[in-house]
């Protein structure tokens, strides 16, 4: 017996700035396949440091233009990482860095947009504070703001069989929480940032962390020999109903669950493996892709 549940089949919007599901959804694919990447490293260079990194610029009314600046001021100190580690020019406490996966957050709390920049570092050393806030305000003209914190020490990156910790995996949650929806905004700002943001580049990598392939689809991987059930979900328009359960190819009203109970859009198809001995066994499961935005 399994007991798992799986996302089998959905019709998605696609628009995680805006989507909470698809947010989650897109997420946890990162999650996942960065920590992978994550224990792979750690494993061949188990001397190198995690740590989050917080970067600022100032507030400012015009969203588009805060967001570009923080984007060409953190380029910049991407570009002085290179020379220095291609041509021995220009020291800066960011050579430090052997890889990085990073996202950019928006924030508005009725003093201005307040765009930053969250990443998980591995460093080959500690970072000097102080001389890279230096080095950040001569770059952006207008913030010292930077925060740098350890996330585990030691033995706490990994856990005993080698895979990472969770206080590790909570740290890409964090990360990639930031580029993937604005929930923290009201709706007009949210929907003004999603009409300014839609199509840039919020997320991204580089060094040990660069080459990373992210799967597109937000579906699960359908387990493989296993007796399951398969249950759809319905959306009202105010809550998610457990709709059915096909058994013996008649489908089965179970019953409803609360207002919000269940973070899944309308009709979506799950699989859940159950033991043999229950009897419960529906239909061979559809591993359908998301048919893509809705339209209508």
């Amino acid at each position: 017996q399994v007991d798992q549940i799986r996302l089998a089949a959905a019709t998605t919007c696609k628009r995680h700035l805006v989507c909470p599901f698809c947010a989650a959804r897109r997420g946890s694919k990162q999650v996942e396949k960065y920590s992978e990447r994550l224990t792979e490293i750690l494993k061949a260079n188990p001397r190198l440091k995690p740590a989050m990194l917080t970067l600022t610029v100032a507030n400012g009314e015009n969203l588009s233009e805060r967001f570009n600046h923080l984007v060409t001021s953190f380029r910049k100190l991407q570009e002085r990482r290179r020379d220095y580690a291609k041509k021995g020019r220009g020291y800066t406490e960011f050579s430090k860095v052997a890889g990085a996966v990073f996202s950019y957050e928006v924030t508005n709390k009725g003093k201005g947009w307040h765009p930053h920049l969250h990443a998980v570092v591995l460093l080959e050393d500690w970072i000097d504070r102080e001389a890279l806030s230096e080095e950040w305000h001569k770059i952006t003209g207008d913030s010292f703001i930077l925060d740098i914190r350890r996330l585990a020490k030691g033995a706490d990156v990994t856990d005993p069989t080698g895979n990472v910790s969770p206080k590790i995996t909570d740290a890409f949650c964090e990360v990639f929480k930031y580029a993937l929806k604005f929930s923290d905004l009201d709706f007009s700002d949210n929907l003004h940032a999603y009409e300014v943001l839609r199509g840039k580049r919020l997320q991204g990598a580089f060094g040990v962390f660069w080459g990373v392939k992210v799967p597109e689809s937000l579906l699960d991987d359908p387990l493989e020999n296993e007796p399951f059930l398969e249950m759809l979900y319905r959306f009202d328009g105010r809550s998610y109903h457990l709709a059915s359960v096909p058994t013996q190819g008649r489908p089965v009203i179970l019953g409803y669950l609360q207002p919000r109970a269940m973070p899944f859009p309308p009709y979506l198809p799950m699989t859940g493996t159950r033991s043999r001995s229950r009897g419960w066994r529906g239909p061979q499961a559809r591993s359908a892709e998301d048919s893509g935005p809705l339209t209508g």
